[in-house]
C-alpha cells in the first residue's frame, strides 16, 4: 500500500515559505503541501520524528493576511527529503482557514 493511500485526509499541493524552530534557531524552508491535519516541509535536515516544533506560514502568497501559526509534531522524515509535520496546538480560526483552504482547493 502506497502512504497515499494510508491518508485520511487528501493532501493538497501548496508551495509556500514556513519558518519553523524546535530545541534550535528558526529555520525557514519551503512547504509543499497541506491537509487539515498536516504538512509537508521541503528539508535538507529534517527533525526527527517525535520532534516538537512551532511553526508559522502565510497560507496564500498575499503579504496581508495574517500568518499561520502553532504548534505540531514531526510524524515522518526522510533525510534531505523532509518531514511531515501533524498539527497540534493553533487557533480555531487558523484550523477553520486552513480546512477552507483545503476544501475549496481540492
Amino acid at each position: 500500500m502506497e502512504s497515499s493511500d494510508r491518508r485520511r485526509v487528501p493532501r493538497i499541493p501548496h508551495l509556500v515559505e514556513i519558518r519553523y524552530a524546535s530545541d534550535c534557531p528558526p529555520m525557514t524552508a519551503r512547504m509543499t503541501d497541506i491537509s487539515e491535519e498536516g504538512l509537508f516541509v521541503d528539508a535538507r535536515n529534517p527533525l526527527p520524528p517525535g520532534a516538537r516544533v512551532t511553526f508559522t506560514f502565510l497560507l496564500t502568497n498575499n503579504p496581508w493576511d495574517k500568518p499561520i501559526t502553532g504548534e505540531g509534531t514531526v510524524v515522518w522524515q526522510q533525510e534531505a527529503v523532509g518531514m511531515g509535520i501533524q498539527f497540534g496546538q493553533m487557533t480555531d480560526e487558523d484550523r477553520t482557514k486552513i480546512k477552507l483552504f483545503v476544501t475549496n482547493s481540492g
